[in-house]
C-alpha cells in the first residue's frame, strides 16, 4: 500500500494464574530514523492489560517499553533495514492465556511511540485491554482498530500530518470512543461490529469531506457532529432506532437543508440491523 516498507507490530500480553507464579520484567527497544526512511505498516496486538500508543517527540523511528510476564511471553525486536519490516512486542512461549484471580495480575503495560514524520499504516487489535491511543501529530495513512471485551479510546488531540485514506473501527462487546476525528482527515470511516457501543466525535479541524459506513448488529452508535456541518444519511436499515434531529426526510434518506452548500460534509451510509443510531449536534 505504501512504497517499500511493511512493518508488523505484534504484541500479546496475558496474566499468570497466580501471583506466586508471576514473574514480571520490563523490556525496552528503540531505533533511530534513517535517511530515506520508507513508510511503516504496523499491526499492534494486545491481549490484556494497559496499552498506550502515541507520536514520539525525539529522533526515534519507534520506541517500545513493555512490562510483561516472563513465565508466558518473550520480547520481540526484529528490524530489517533493507526492507523496513518491523516486528515488536511479545511472543508466547507456550503457556499463554489469561486467567485472572487478582486485579494485580492485569498489571501488564505496553507503551509504543512512532516517529511523527514517517507515513504510518496502523492496525491495532486491542483484545480485552484498556487502551488509549492518541494519534494526533502522526503522518497517518490508514487506521484499523479492533476492540474486544473492554473500552478503547482513540483520540486525535491535534491534526495529523497529511491525510488519512481510511479508518476502520471494529467493535465487539465493548465501548469504543473516537475523539476529534476531523483532525485525522480520513476520507472514509467504517464502523463494524456486534453487541457494542461506538461514539464518533467529529470535532477538530476539517480539511476535507468524510464518509461514514456503519454496519452494526445489535450495537449502538453516536455521532457527535459540529453545527454547520452538512450531513446526509443513506442506506438499508432493519429495526434500527434513528435519532437524527435537524435532518429532513427525502427520497433516499435524510439530509440537512444546506447539505450541498456546506463547506464541510459528512455522508453516512447505514448497513445496520437491530442497532441504534444517534446524531448529536455540538457547538
Amino acid at each position: 500500500m505504501n512504497r517499500a516498507l511493511l512493518a508488523t507490530l505484534v504484541i500479546g500480553v496475558g496474566a499468570a494464574p497466580s501471583l506466586a507464579a508471576q514473574s514480571m520484567r520490563t523490556f525496552t527497544a528503540e531505533r533511530r530514523v534513517n535517511p530515506g526512511q520508507p513508510p511503516l505498516r504496523a499491526t499492534l496486538e494486545f491481549g490484556a492489560g494497559r496499552v498506550v500508543v502515541r507520536a514520539g517527540d525525539g529522533p526515534d523511528l519507534y520506541k517500545m517499553r513493555v512490562r510483561y510476564d516472563t513465565d508466558r511471553f518473550a520480547p520481540i525486536q526484529e528490524y530489517d533495514h533493507r526492507t523496513g519490516i518491523l516486528h515488536l512486542g511479545l511472543r508466547s512461549i507456550g503457556r499463554g492465556g489469561i486467567r485472572v484471580t487478582s486485579r494485580d495480575q492485569l498489571d501488564q503495560v505496553a507503551r509504543f511511540e512512532f516517529a511523527p514524520e514517517v507515513p504510518l499504516v496502523l492496525t491495532a487489535s486491542l483484545g480485552s485491554s484498556e487502551a488509549v491511543l492518541d494519534l494526533g501529530g502522526l503522518t497517518l495513512v490508514e487506521l484499523g482498530i479492533r476492540t474486544g471485551a473492554t473500552r478503547g479510546t482513540v483520540e486525535f488531540s491535534r491534526p495529523t500530518l497529511g491525510s488519512c485514506r481510511e479508518a476502520v473501527f471494529t467493535v465487539g462487546a465493548t465501548e469504543l470512543i473516537a475523539l476529534n476525528l476531523a483532525n485525522a482527515s480520513c476520507g472514509l470511516v467504517r464502523v463494524e461490529g456486534g453487541i457494542g457501543r461506538a461514539t464518533l466525535d467529529f470535532g477538530g479541524t476539517w480539511r476535507g469531506d468524510t464518509r461514514v459506513v456503519a454496519n452494526l448488529a445489535m450495537g449502538t452508535m453516536t455521532l457527535r457532529i459540529p453545527r454547520g456541518t452538512g450531513v446526509q444519511v443513506r442506506g438499508q436499515r432493519f429495526l434500527t432506532k434513528l435519532n437524527i434531529e435537524g435532518l429532513d426526510r427525502d427520497d433516499d434518506g435524510w439530509s440537512t437543508p444546506d447539505f450541498l452548500r456546506a463547506d464541510q460534509k459528512l455522508s453516512i451510509d447505514l448497513e445496520t440491523m437491530l442497532a441504534g443510531i444517534d446524531v448529536v449536534w455540538v457547538d
